[in-house]
């Protein structure tokens, strides 16, 4: 493979997988084939000097109870345990191409001897970038932490592996294999947590974000309904429809907040609280958008009723303005099957809701009624 194609699988990788947790699982995941690497995730890590939030201490990264599984019906997990070609590595992406040769990343026995590898048949880490060894868990500057995965035994549960992290960047996860054996697969977990939780760096100030929105538009509503209650003898009704795009929003920025905030202490994201967020955002935004066209057309303030083919025309453009916001490739941080199948909810929901509501607020909201043309005169 080239060095162009590692670098096209690369950005591949942070522009699409970026990162949808910082709690990376292996399922029965299958071993890479003989003598290959694979590049897994990326991680977006905070130094804890220039972390925004510091309550948890050190950043580290630990990879948690993880072991191989021989699925050969010749080779059983006890026969294996002097293979050690299966190793997990994380380091900076900025450092990969200094620290991984493309064309030769497996060690030899030339590189043992001249002490550029520990063990044969690993990782090949480049002597010209200082390392942070299995055996040292000391930290550095360009660190790349290196855990070798070892094979299933009741009798010795795997080892937990902790590395501290003190360089704030973009860490991806890769997955090698430099021997010759490749039927197994592997179990556990490699965790990656920053000084104030899970939260990818990349992620983390939507936390606060979502907050002091959440105060705004709770600050909106209040004085939203007092206004209204003072003025409740004069009101339109498409003042009331303003009063419900508020709460929509006040709604929407309270889940975010909440999947931010869980996501940031549990390290995995709430699959029914991000579907529910993202549905409601979809109706607050395409509420929105059909208020603001028909209200600029004087609906509901100046004219009772639209025609029909302006309804019409306003359901299809309320539908591509939010389409265009709502386009997966503004949230690439957010791709994944959760996601998808929530953009897929999403557009069915809004294709049933700019069939309806037009005609549903036509009869039920924003009607007004006609008032009698008062002449004023003015005293002589």
């Amino acid at each position: 493979m080239t060095a162009a194609t590692h670098c096209a699988a690369l950005h591949l990788l942070l522009s699409w997988g970026a990162v949808v947790a910082q709690i990376y699982p292996f399922e029965d995941t299958e071993v890479p084939k003989n003598r290959s690497l694979r590049i897994l995730y990326a991680f977006y890590i905070y130094s804890e000097q220039e972390a925004p939030g510091k309550s948890l201490g050190q950043p580290f990264v630990e990879f948690n109870s993880l072991s191989c599984h021989s699925t050969s019906p010749t080779r059983a997990d006890a026969s294996l345990g002097s293979y050690n070609s299966v190793q997990l590595t994380i380091l900076a992406y900025q450092d990969f191409w200094q620290v991984i040769d493309p064309s030769y990343f497996c060690a030899s026995w030339d590189n043992v001897v001249m002490n550029e590898a520990a063990h044969k048949d690993q990782l090949l880490v480049q002597n010209r970038v200082i390392r942070a060894t299995e055996a040292s868990g000391a930290p550095s500057d360009h660190a790349v932490f290196t855990h070798t995965v070892r094979w299933w035994d009741s009798a010795t549960p795997a080892r937990n592996d902790r590395r501290i992290v003190e360089k704030t960047g973009v860490y991806i996860l890769v997955f090698s294999n430099c021997g010759d054996f490749y039927d197994a697969t592997i179990n556990g977990t490699v965790v990656v947590k920053n000084a104030y939780g899970f939260l990818p760096g990349s992620e983390y100030y939507k936390m606060p974000f979502y907050g002091w929105l959440l105060l705004v538009y709770v600050g909106l509503t209040l004085i939203w309904i007092g206004l209204s209650i003072r003025w409740r003898k004069e009101l339109l009704n498409i003042q009331n429809c303003i009063a419900a795009v508020i709460m929509l929003g006040a709604l929407e920025a309270f889940l975010w907040y909440v999947f931010y905030n869980n996501w940031n202490s549990q390290g995995v994201r709430g699959k029914s609280v991000f579907l529910l967020a993202t549905l409601l955002t979809v109706v607050k935004s395409t509420f929105s958008y059909m208020l603001v066209l028909v209200a600029s057309l004087g609906w509901g303030v100046t004219r009772p009723f639209l025609d029909r083919p302006v309804v019409l025309k306003i359901q299809v453009l309320s539908f591509f303005l939010h389409r265009a916001w709502f386009h997966p490739g503004d949230r690439p941080v957010l791709q994944s099957q959760p996601f998808t199948f929530a953009v897929i909810c999403a557009l069915v929901l809004v294709a049933s809701l700019v069939a309806r509501w037009g005609n549903l607020l036509l009869g039920l909201f924003c009607v007004v009624e006609p008032q009698e043309n008062i002449e004023r005169t003015w005293p002589d």
